[in-house]
């Protein structure tokens, strides 16, 4: 497939907005809606195969996002010196349209987790809770099966390592079962209705809310802030993090993720999630002095 605007696949699938890529000998192996892909990128050519082999390239356009004017996003949010910086950087990255179901799912897992422990999360439900896909004599497994995940015990999900998040998951489940329009329902809301919905689900607090309304409702404005973002916007303000009396950082609270949060889509306005990832992905990425606090 020709790309005809500006894209970096391995930026896009390594900047930590998705969690059950894997890249092999060039290519990259996903599970997308129970499709098994096969992704490389060479060039302005962007090469894939999939099972089962009807995907089209119209499904492909749409999960990677192809379909936004990155050149104009980018110019949007260039609005400081640590954005000019990631924009430098990593320019072809681009958001990830993701199923509302595993986005929400993979997020509320990925709530105090590390990026590896997340994996090895949706590893571990998929197996246990997804369908088994064989491609070329290789296992891939579905994402969890909302009916065989609200069907389960809250120890049949702890197998899967996810610790707390199992109660969570199981009521989200339970929720999503009984009103299998529960999530599809809230795509027609405005984004702070939307961030409002999503957190009266089990387990998701402000970032996840954030996180799933950005990468899986197409809310571009969303701003999802953890502890490296919360640095980010601190040195962009020109102010001092705030500190306990024994000078570590002082945990987020809600009314400060809040305050950040307006901040930022005010500063970058209505593609600040597009920012959000740029900064993330940098600072995640690069041992600068500028960023640290």
């Amino acid at each position: 497939m020709k790309l005809e605007s500006h894209f970096n696949l391995d930026y896009t699938l390594s900047c930590g907005q998705v969690f059950r890529w894997e890249k092999e000998n060039g290519w990259w192996y996903g599970i997308v809606d129970g499709n098994s892909l096969k992704v490389r990128q060479e060039g302005d050519e962007l090469l894939f195969s999939a099972y089962p082999e009807d995907v089209a390239e119209e499904f492909i356009k749409s999960y990677f996002r192809l379909d936004d004017d990155l050149f104009n996003i980018v110019q949007s949010i260039n609005k400081d010196v640590k954005i000019n910086k990631a924009i430098r950087q990593f320019n072809g990255l681009r958001i990830v349209r993701q199923s509302v179901w595993d986005c929400l799912i993979s997020y509320v897992c990925a709530t105090n987790a590390s990026i590896a422990v997340i994996e090895n999360m949706l590893r571990n439900l998929s197996e246990k809770f997804g369908d088994e896909i064989i491609v070329n004599g290789k296992a891939f497994f579905s994402f969890p099966k909302v009916k065989k995940l609200a069907k389960a015990s809250v120890n049949e999900i702890k197998l899967c390592n996810v610790g707390y998040r199992a109660r969570f998951l199981s009521e989200i489940a339970k929720q999503v079962e009984n009103n299998p329009n529960l999530l599809e329902e809230l795509r027609n809301s405005d984004y702070l209705e939307l961030r409002d919905e999503l957190r009266s689900l089990p387990g998701v607090g402000p970032k996840v809310a954030d996180c799933v309304s950005l990468f899986a409702f197409d809310k571009l404005e969303a701003f999802p802030i953890d502890v490296w973002i919360r640095r980010v916007i601190y040195l962009i303000k020109g102010a001092a993090i705030p500190r306990t009396k024994y000078g570590t950082e002082k945990s987020l609270t809600v009314s400060e993720y809040t305050a950040l949060s307006s901040f930022a889509r005010r500063h970058y306005g209505k593609f600040a999630g597009y920012a959000q990832e740029y900064l993330y992905y940098y600072i995640r990425s690069n041992d600068d002095r500028t960023f640290r606090v």
